[in-house]
């Protein structure tokens, strides 16, 4: 790889007694972005089949999580790209532009996705909710997409046109930071200021699904109905609260980073880049390593076991739940076996 990582820091003891041996922070940083990546990358994958198996999973705010798994994975590949070192300096500033897009499109979709947790509960006082339309789903659905794709695309038109504006005499080479984060004022401006908005609104509807659950949870006259709705809202309250939390520091690092030199000050930038490259797994595990999910699972298995006949087909067993007539399309289940008794 591209020496791109300049200072050296001390990793294991010398055994011949002449002190510290030193290895580069080049090699060290690279080793655990790969790695690490490598590791999300298909963490995020095995995140994103899941929610796309289970139809029980593929609700609004399912679905807006599905789109920022997408995002995520993209962005952990292409700043693995970056990490190797890019000669062409026209192929690091379309890497920069992606990773600038994609990075803002995970931020807006869990902006979408805390906002449409906050409608969700507020919208359903009961333990059961209430199907809602077709229409105003899809018209919800189409204003998430507008917002989530919407305001990244315009934050890098403007980075582009602030670019294109700049003298070509101040402009920072981009493969220090592994082809992203651009010039100081144009990170800051298209990147730092929308993200910090971002987060603003995603605090806030957190705080407000908070106080709303706190509310509708008081309203149950059961109390097994009361427990239930407060264990099944706190866990979707505190599952994105967790990824809130991860992305804002990471955020915070690459902000801290850019902002100073990884040359001068290394703590900030190998913290954002062991975070970075962390994420998509911690993610992926909070998002499908849940009591709801793992629920979705057992009980997908235990529909869908199969036993093998003498002669090698497969016929399907159901559990005593399943074997009312109304939830199977087998003939054998709407004829008489045994024939009963005449009247």
């Amino acid at each position: 790889m591209e020496s791109i990582y300049p200072r050296r820091v001390p990793i294991v003891g010398n055994l011949t007694g002449t002190g510290w041996t030193v290895a580069s922070q080049e090699s060290i940083l690279s080793l655990i972005v790969v790695l690490g990546s490598s590791v999300s990358l298909v963490g995020l994958i095995f995140a994103f089949i899941t929610y796309s198996l289970f139809s029980d999973l593929r609700t609004m705010s399912g679905t807006a999580l599905m789109y920022l798994l997408a995002n995520m994975f993209l962005t952990q590949l292409f700043y693995v790209v970056g990490v190797g070192g890019v000669q062409e300096d026209s192929l690091c500033l379309c890497l920069a532009f992606g990773i600038h897009y994609l990075r803002l499109a995970v931020i807006s979709w869990l902006c979408v996705m805390t906002y449409d947790m906050l409608i969700t509960f507020r919208n359903n006082v009961n333990l059961n909710p209430r199907p809602e339309p077709v229409n105003v789903l899809v018209s919800r659905f189409v204003k998430y997409s507008l917002f989530a794709w919407g305001m990244p695309s315009l934050s890098v038109i403007s980075a582009s046109v602030m670019r294109a504006m700049t003298s070509r005499q101040i402009i920072d080479n981009l493969n220090p930071y592994n082809c992203w984060f651009f010039e100081t004022d144009i990170y800051n401006v298209t990147f730092v200021g929308p993200a910090l908005c971002c987060f603003a609104a995603i605090a806030v509807s957190l705080f407000r699904s908070w106080l709303t659950v706190r509310a509708t949870v008081g309203m149950q006259v059961d109390k097994k109905s009361r427990l239930k709705m407060h264990r099944k809202r706190t866990l979707q309250l505190h599952l994105y609260g967790k990824i809130a939390v991860l992305m804002f520091a990471v955020n915070v690092f690459g902000c801290v980073a850019r902002n100073g030199s990884p040359a001068s000050d290394p703590v900030a930038w190998i913290a954002y880049n062991v975070g970075h490259s962390l994420q998509g797994i911690l993610v992926a595990l909070a998002v499908t390593c849940n009591c709801q999910v793992l629920k979705i699972y057992t009980r997908s298995f235990s529909r869908r076991r199969r036993r093998v006949s003498r002669n090698g087909s497969e016929v399907a067993l159901f559990d005593k739940r399943d074997n009312d007539i109304s939830d199977t399309t087998y003939l054998h289940n709407l004829t008489w076996d045994p024939v009963p008794l005449p009247v």
